[in-house]
């Protein structure tokens, strides 16, 4: 076990304009038909599991990336902020140290700015966590869009 304070962490913050309101927006993260819309829809047979309250579990799990992704949520203000744990864990390897990551929803106009803080002490560069979470969110933004 390390002790607090002897690893260091790291954020990486991501930040879109996203098409409509906060409370459609927040929707799109806490109700799993929707997240499935744009998280990984490029991936055959994700399956996602949202139970999107304090202490409720989510579960990401994709059978062709060969990679889960799960958590707790910690916080649930709705429309304004979710905040959850995140392990990483690859098919067979062992799960990744436990990260926070905070969502916050903030309007401006038609659009909500939704920024990620992902928050680990495993950050590498080029690790592959900015660029996975810009992809997400470029759908996310196209996803919402699409929606009359």
């Amino acid at each position: 076990m390390m002790h607090p304070g002897s690893m260091t962490t790291s954020t990486i913050t991501v930040s879109r304009a996203v098409p409509g309101s906060p409370d459609q927006v927040f929707a799109a993260w806490v109700e799993a038909d929707r997240l499935a819309a744009w998280w990984w829809p490029q991936l055959a047979g994700t399956t996602y599991v949202v139970d999107a309250r304090p202490g409720g579990r989510y579960r990401i799990q994709s059978p062709a990336l060969g990679a889960t992704v799960s958590g707790t949520y910690t916080d649930v203000d709705r429309p304004r902020r979710l905040a959850f744990t995140w392990v990483w864990q690859d098919d067979g390897g062992p799960a990744s140290g436990e990260d926070t990551v905070v969502v916050t929803f903030e309007a401006e106009g038609d659009a909500t700015t939704v920024t990620v803080a992902h928050t680990s002490a495993e950050h590498t560069p080029d690790g592959g966590t900015e660029q996975g979470w810009s992809d997400v969110m470029d759908r996310l933004s196209q996803s919402t869009s699409s929606r009359s």
